[in-house]
């Protein structure tokens, strides 16, 4: 049987995107996130495992990361530099610092970049 989380039964992970509205959208998401996120033993230098898609991350934050990019949709940013379309703020910043060379004051779409 098929969840809402793109899983089916037998915890194989179909590689849908999550809607951002069942995680309290892309800012709100934190708890969301963390419910999806397990870390493989008690020791802190243990991996983290998304439960989505079983792929193991180094920490925390790289883990969060990857489920917030790869598994829930995101709005689009758009570079205020040249205008390319990214898939997401992550995808932007990362732009910005290697096409711009910029790694302060990034902002997204609706701000400016200093």
């Amino acid at each position: 049987s098929y969840d809402d989380y793109g899983q089916y039964g037998d915890q194989g992970y179909d590689g849908q995107m999550i809607d951002p509205n069942m995680t309290a959208g892309a800012d709100g998401n934190k708890g969301f996130i963390e419910e999806h996120l397990v870390q493989l033993t008690s020791d802190r230098r243990s991996p983290w495992r998304c439960l989505l898609c079983q792929k193991d991350y180094v920490s925390k934050s790289n883990a969060s990361r990857h489920f917030e990019t790869m598994h829930i949709e995101t709005p689009e940013e758009k570079c205020r530099v040249c205008h390319k379309t990214l898939k997401n703020k992550n995808s932007l910043t990362n732009h910005m610092v290697i096409i711009h060379g910029l790694n302060r004051g990034i902002r997204t779409q609706n701000q400016t970049v200093s």
